[in-house]
């Protein structure tokens, strides 16, 4: 069946406000002296009801006095209209139109009773949806609470392709297997590594130019454990093309040549990394930038004797910490 048309409460006697004030042909709000007279929205409104000429339309909000609306519904002209004009809910061709239609889909949806069927028989549908005959009674199904003894449950929730498998109560179970889990009969092992003929007890696997498995000749205490430390050497940190916007500048004191500073976001960065930042050229040689930086947590800061007024981008940071 078709979905059914949008029909709009009616109201009874239709009680009408009028315009406080002037409405344009393309405005979409109506300011009305009373609102409370009008139903709530969505409904359909008439303008003019009282003229030869009127305008149907589509109150979608209603906000004390001033209605939200959709002009020139139902075959109706938006036109303008002045403060005075009758405003209210009347039966409109919209309604009319509405319940034909709603009428016409009802009836066309409904199914079709069948004719000649034999009392006591079950209803069918056919490909159009309409009743026919089934040929069946109640009486030629099996009761809701029939049982079937000796047969065996089957299985709730199985995966399907899965082979079957069977409970201490003989009843059917997934096996979480599909035959395709299991080996032919007549399987081979190609593409196995062959296994090491004479190895050492402890020593880790390696593999011949064939694949095949050997005895590397190391154990695992030949090699530098996971947490093993660097001692001696430096952890650096390279951001390259790294952006400053203008808004990120912010008054500083730490320096008293440079009192602005924006503090630049750097994953990974502490306060025991010593920054490095290379300006782009302009920057570079302008002499507003310190020649020096912090850093932070996550952060390098620089700083500029004035605030720029424009976003630089910095050629990198290059951030170093002993370990």
């Amino acid at each position: 069946m078709s979905e059914l048309l949008t029909m709009y409460p009616a109201q009874a006697n239709s009680p009408e406000t009028s315009l406080s004030g002037a409405l344009t042909a393309a405005g979409t709000t109506v300011n009305v002296v009373d609102g409370s007279v009008l139903p709530d929205a969505p409904n359909l409104l008439t303008i003019g009801a009282d003229g030869g000429s009127a305008e149907t339309v589509l109150m979608t909000a209603k906000n004390g006095n001033a209605l939200t609306v959709v002009r020139a519904q139902n075959g109706t002209t938006a036109r303008a209209w002045s403060a005075g004009d009758v405003i209210g809910r009347y039966f409109t061709a919209a309604d009319q139109t509405a319940l034909q239609e709603n009428i016409k889909r009802l009836n066309e949806g409904k199914a079709e009773k069948p004719s000649s069927a034999t009392s006591g028989n079950l209803a069918a549908l056919d490909a159009s949806g309409n009743l026919t005959d089934s040929g069946k009674k109640a009486g030629d199904f099996a009761a809701n609470d029939h049982t079937h003894s000796g047969k065996a449950d089957k299985v709730s929730g199985a995966t399907s392709g899965n082979l079957a498998a069977l409970d201490a109560s003989g009843n059917l179970t997934d096996s979480g297997k599909k035959a395709g889990d299991f080996a032919a009969n007549d399987h081979t092992h190609s593409g196995k590594a062959d296994k090491v003929s004479g190895a050492t007890s402890g020593n880790l696997a390696g593999l011949d130019a064939n694949g095949n498995l050997t005895d590397s000749g190391k154990k695992a205490g030949d090699f530098a454990a996971a947490t093993h430390s660097h001692a001696g050497y430096a952890e650096v940190l390279i951001f390259s093309a790294v952006a400053v916007a203008a808004s990120a500048w912010a008054s500083d004191s730490t320096y008293a040549a440079y009192p602005y500073a924006a503090t630049v976001a750097c994953t990974g960065v502490t306060a025991n990394h010593v920054p490095e930042v290379v300006f782009g050229i302009t920057e570079a040689t302008g002499g507003n930038f310190a020649p020096v930086a912090l850093s932070g947590s996550g952060t390098v800061k620089i700083y500029a004797a004035t605030k720029p007024t424009a976003a630089i981008t910095l050629q990198s940071i290059t951030c170093v910490k002993a370990v």
